[in-house]
Parts: structure tokens; sequence; C-alpha cells
């Protein structure tokens, strides 16, 4: 890439820092050389004055949450046009007062909060840029002597893992990627993603060896073993771009299935940490159903028989095309009489969560509820094809076009973390607003465990968590006519218990708009760490050129904007019945009558929800 000193011939006394390169240039001039030497295809000059020209560029959803559609989508390729596009916004700032958000993201981001986009509920005097990181996906380096990899921030697990096993290597310690393996690196250490572990850190930025920033003025910054510092800091800090990790020689992993009734769940769960020598667990639980389902994770020998795959993600693809219609019929059936989401739910609860190829099933030595395989390909639950485009078409046609859960339906994660002490008194408080089902209710509960970050804004600073997940299955085509979650008031008062009852944190991208402006304030559930964090974050970006709205709301303790509706479009908990919209009421919760819930009008009747 040319410099800018030598692009730009009108050179002045604005100083611009680039690591150890300083230049004195023009800043007017620079900023519209700076777009064209990046071949952006727009001057930033335009920015500040509101008109992007052709960059309305849509970032696409990978959770069916709301696209973000910004007025100016950049789509760097490298560390050094990042630094130029923060350098020169922050000059400008500097000049004009002209004020800039930044916020990095990528295509298929896994989000469903205000927080990934730079375009939403901004001030009319903020012009945004979105960093589409998409581009920045490649394999830098690969160091076997200190066995490290070098990666830029966009690639994505998927990616990750399957580079790493055709050098037979892995992720370093058990599980320790994403629920979901279409997270990039980036925002998985930026929003505190993590597996599940019971011995050692269940998430990637503990095993960091230096990452690549950039700060809000533009400085490029290495850090040396940054996963305390950016563990959780949602890009407010800067945006990181490259970061080399520790890896290991690939393990292979056998990983036992157990299903079981209920009845003395937290007891088993115990027994099984306790006796079993387990590396990892991870619990699905169908209240419902009266059932749980455990993976219990130990290494085994690299030389047994098995391919196994995380399909979690992938049921049939002819059961796939009936869900739409089953799943959208369901949550129109608010009496629940024709029983549409047991059955959903029963089915989803005996299809395999991992498979092998026929020719590498384990042998007659493994056991039969026993799934073997490599560590790279069982730790995320992925999709056959690419989440981005194979989702548009669905919203088109209605038929999914790849075999992929999150294309036939609308699945919502939303994850808070509890103390782990806590864990046997949440259960029972869950059970007891639960039994108030009539029915099936279209979610299902899993648990992963999380030992202690000293990262401020980890989801586990300072404590032992149980990350509890609570995810909802709805209908696409049910989700732009302002249709109700069916029993969103269990739901409702399930999220507000766990938020302000148990100090839950909501994972900050596992989380609506309205667990962020919840009912009990974010901040106050991390102490002390949250101000140190803030003390952090002005060093680094002195100008607030990276801080989302959403964020400054977390740090103001604000509330949601109420508006008619707002509940249905999970912006608030309601406070008044036209928050809930057409036919529902603003009332108490069953258990916990100081959280207030959606309910149908119809909840007043024997067959109440």
């Amino acid at each position: 890439m040319a410099h800018l000193s030598d692009l730009c011939p009108l050179v002045r006394a604005t100083l611009s820092r680039r690591g150890n390169a300083h230049y004195r240039i023009g800043l007017t001039t620079a900023l519209v050389v700076l777009a064209a030497s990046l071949q952006l295809g727009f001057a930033i000059l335009d920015l500040r004055e509101g008109k992007p020209g052709q960059q309305q560029t849509a970032i696409r959803s990978g959770l069916g949450w709301n696209d973000c559609s910004c007025g100016a989508v950049l789509r760097p390729k490298h560390t050094e046009e990042v630094a130029d596009i923060v350098m020169a916004l922050y000059r400008d700032l500097q000049v004009t007062q002209q004020k800039y958000l930044v916020r990095a993201t990528s295509q298929g981001f896994i989000s469903h909060n205000n927080l990934s986009c730079a375009c939403t509920s901004l001030p009319a005097d903020v012009r945004s840029v979105v960093l589409d990181m998409s581009a920045m996906n490649k394999v830098l380096e690969f160091n076997d002597d200190k066995e490290t990899v070098t990666v830029q921030a966009g690639m994505t697990f998927e990616a990750l893992e399957r580079t790493l096993l055709e050098y037979d290597m892995s992720l370093p310690g058990v599980v320790v990627a994403p629920q979901l393996s279409s997270m990039t690196v980036g925002a998985a250490i930026m929003t505190s993603a993590h597996g599940s572990s019971l011995v050692g850190p269940a998430g990637i930025a503990s095993f960091l060896q230096s990452a690549v920033l950039v700060d809000g003025t533009g400085d490029v910054r290495t850090l040396d073993h940054p996963g305390e510092l950016l563990e959780g800091s949602l890009g407010l800090l800067g945006v990181v771009t490259e970061v080399t990790m520790y890896v290991q020689p690939k393990k292979k992993m056998a990983v036992r299935q157990i299903q079981s009734e209920d009845f003395d769940l937290v007891a088993d769960l115990r027994d099984i940490i306790d006796n079993s020598e387990a590396l990892s667990l991870d619990v699905t639980w169908n209240p419902t159903a009266g059932m749980y389902q455990a993976r219990v994770w130990h290494e085994t020998d690299p030389v047994s028989r098995g391919d196994a795959r995380n399909v979690a993600l992938q049921p049939p693809i002819d059961w796939l095309l009936q869900l739409p219609e089953r799943v959208h019929r369901d949550q129109l059936d608010l009496m629940d009489r024709e029983g549409h989401m047991c059955e959903v739910i029963g089915e989803m609860s005996h299809f395999p969560y991992f498979l092998h190829s026929p020719d590498q099933r384990p042998d007659e030595t493994t056991p039969p509820d026993t799934a073997v395989g490599w560590l790279n390909h069982m730790a995320s639950a992925g999709c056959s094809s690419g989440l981005t485009t194979t989702t548009e078409r669905f919203l088109r046609s209605g038929v999914p076009t790849t075999g992929c859960l999150l294309e036939s339906a609308k699945w919502t994660p939303y994850e808070l973390a509890i103390h782990s002490q806590d864990f046997s008194a949440w259960l029972a408080d869950a059970r007891a607003v639960l039994r108030h089902a009539r029915g099936c209710p279209p979610f299902v509960l899993n648990f992963r465990f999380v030992g202690e970050s000293d990262a401020p804004m980890a989801l586990s600073s300072g404590r032992q968590v149980v990350a509890i997940e609570l995810s909802t299955l709805s209908s696409h085509m049910a989700a732009g006519s302002g249709l109700h979650l069916k029993f969103a008031r269990l739901h409702e008062e399930l999220l507000q218990m766990t938020l302000c009852k148990y100090g839950g944190r909501p994972h900050w991208a596992f989380a609506t708009n309205r667990l962020l402006r919840g009912p009990c304030a974010v901040r106050d559930l991390y102490g002390a760490s949250f101000d140190k964090f803030l003390a952090v974050r002005a060093e680094y970006d002195p100008s607030s050129i990276f801080m989302p709205p959403l964020f400054q709301d977390v740090v103001e303790r604000r509330g949601p904007v109420y508006y008619p509706g707002c509940a249905i479009h999970l912006d608030c908990f309601c406070t008044a019945d036209e928050h809930c919209g057409a036919n529902h009421q603003c009332v108490s919760g069953y258990e916990f009558p100081e959280y207030k819930v959606c309910a149908p009008v119809i909840d007043k009747s024997k067959h109440e929800l």
C-alpha cells in the first residue's frame, strides 16, 4: 500500500501517527486521497456531509435478527487499511467536530442486539461507519516451535478448525470454541463467547499469546497476552485485526451421551463432575418432557476409530421441509390444542447430536452411546452452507435450501450466566415457573460450565458460572407480523428471574436489547470491574469513536424506550398493556409478581397458559 505522504502533494502541519511512521498531511486532502488509495469507493468527506453515495450495504444477520443496513460499509483486507480508516475519521473529528461511530462486524454476524451495528439508534449528529471484517479471514502464520497460529480476526471458527486439522492441530484446552461455528474469532473474543470446560478455561481469550489492535486514534498496538484486556470488551477499545493463539496437537474425543429423567438433575450432574473424570460437560434440559441429555467429554486414543461431527443444527432435510409450517401453526395455536410443539421438541430430542461416516463408526469396544471424533469437528455446531445467502433465499421461498435448523425456524438463543453455587436454587425456581405451562413451550434450555476469568468484562469475571441458554423456536413467517412468541409470559418471567434474582449476566451476543436495558442494571452485575474497564476504555478510545448507544445506555443504567408493541419487538419488558400489542395484556408473573410479562387476553380462561 502506498504511503499517504506519497499520495498527497499538499503537506502541512496535521500530525498523523501509524506505528513508527509519522506523516504530516493536509487533512482535507488526505481524507479524499485515503478513500481513493484504499479503493473504498466513496470520500470520507461525503460521509461527514451525510452523502455516502453508493455505500448503502447491508450486513446480514446469521440469526435472523435485524440486518445491519448502514450508510457506509467498508471492507478492509489488512490491518493497515483499518488503521487508515480510523485515523482519518479521528483526525476529521478533531478538526471539524464531526462525530463518528465505528463498529466492526462480519457478514452473518452472530448477535441479536444493537451492539453489533453502528447505525442503530444513532443521534442525528453522529455518522456511522461499519467495518465488514469478512475479507480479513486468512491464516497469517504457523509457528511450529511455539505451537501458535496467527489469524485475522474475521476468520470463522469453522474455517479455523478445518485449517488446524489439516496441520494436525486443534484449539487449546478442551471445548473452548463457541457453540456456533460461524462466529468469527474476533467476535468470540469481544463477546466472551465460550464452550464448556471442567478443567480449565472455556474461552479462546485465555489462550491468546498476542493481538494486534487499532485504537480510537488509528494507532496500531501489539498487545502481549491480551486475554484479560480483550475478553468481553465488545470492540470498545478498538478493532482487533489479528490474533496469535496457542494451539496443540489434534485431540480425539470420546463423548458419552446420557439421556435420563430429570428428577435429580443437579445430583446427577454433580456425580458426573465428581466421579467421571470428565474434561467437559454440556447439558440440554427439556423440562416439558421431564428429560435431560448430558454430553460427557473425555480424551481418547488418537488411533481410535471414529470421525464424529457435530450435527446439532442439521436435522434430516425432510423433517426440516415440514418444520416452518408446523412451527407457524403452533405459534397461532395459543390454546395449544393441537400439540405441534410437543411433537417437534420430542422429535428433536431423538435426532443425533453427532454423526459418523458409515465406514468410520466406532468399533465394538466403544459403548454404543459414545461418539468418537476429532475435537475440531465436535466442539461447535454449524450449517452445511453459509447462513447469509441461504437464509435470505428461505425467507423469500419459505423452503429451507440446506439441512439447517437456523433456516427453517427462527432460533433465538438467550444466555445468562449465574454463579455456579446458585444453580440448584435457580433450577427449583425455573421448575416452579414452568409448572404453569399448559402444553409445550417452544424453548429448551442448555447448560455450559465456565471457569472464573480475570477479565473485567468476561461473562465469568470473578466467579465460576453456569451459562444458561434459554433458546426459543418461533416462525420466520410470524416474525414480521407482530405475533408474540408462544408462552412468552413464561419465557419473560424466566429471563427476569435469572437476571434480577440470580444476578445472571447477559451474554454480550446472545441477549436482546431489553435484557441489556433490563429491569436490573447490567452494569451492577460486574461490580468494580466495570469501572475498571471504563477507565481503560477511555485510554484506548479517548473520543468514544467505538462507543455504541446501547452500551452507553448500559453505562448510564438507562431503561428501555417504551412504545406500543415494544415487548413484541424484544425492546422492553412491559409495564403497561400497550407495550404488549393487540390481544395481550401486561400482567404479573406467576411465581414472581414483581416481574411484569405479556399474556394473551384469553389467559383468563380455564385454559390459562
